[in-house]
């Protein structure tokens, strides 16, 4: 309201009537360019769960995140749920984590005897996922092509070292609270 004052006052409207025109037009061009990376990774998880690839990384991700998660057996079907939600994440993929997101916290909620009180695993879990840990950020390089940035690609050592540094901070601060409650 106050740059729409402002633009009034300083008889500018006409640039901000310009941009109010061109923001649904911009905004449905970035749309596009993101839903077509989603079909994208989308393929690729489908080609790779298909060809028994998804398996195989799954199986890697469970051996990797099996220590946060110990009461947990390594069979157990929310730890392949979390781990199909930790490689969607990783490739910047929130639309197809979710789900599995979801599926997990359900399978974690059924072992837990769907208690009121998270489970030490469910809270885990949530904070790991909400860290954000994302080794190709392909939403925010879309993006900032987009808008036709000079090098996309040059945010991601930075996102990557990020990424790692607050989920790994994440981790830390559940095990710290955890033994300070004595759980």
């Amino acid at each position: 309201m106050v740059g729409l004052i402002y633009a009034g006052c300083t008889n500018r409207a006409d640039v901000v009537v310009t941009e109010i025109l061109k923001a649904p037009k911009d905004a449905f061009y970035l749309f596009i360019d993101i839903y077509v990376l989603l079909i994208f990774w989308g393929g690729i998880l489908e080609i790779c769960k298909d060809s028994g690839l998804l398996k195989v990384i799954s199986n890697w991700i469970i051996y990797l995140i099996h220590p946060l998660f110990k009461r947990l057996d390594k069979d157990e079907v929310a730890l392949q749920y979390i781990s199909m939600n930790f490689l969607a994440n990783f490739l910047s993929m929130g639309s197809a984590a979710t789900p599995f997101g979801l599926e997990a916290m359900k399978r974690l909620d059924e072992l837990n005897g769907h208690s009121d009180v998270a489970s030490n695993e469910m809270i885990t879990f949530l904070l790991v996922n909400t860290s954000g840990l994302c080794l190709i950020p392909t939403m925010l390089i879309a993006i900032r092509n987009e808008y036709h940035s000079s090098n996309p690609v040059i945010i991601v050592p930075y996102i990557l070292i990020i990424s790692v540094i607050v989920t790994a901070l994440a981790i830390i601060l559940d095990k710290v609270v955890r033994r300070r409650a004595k759980y």
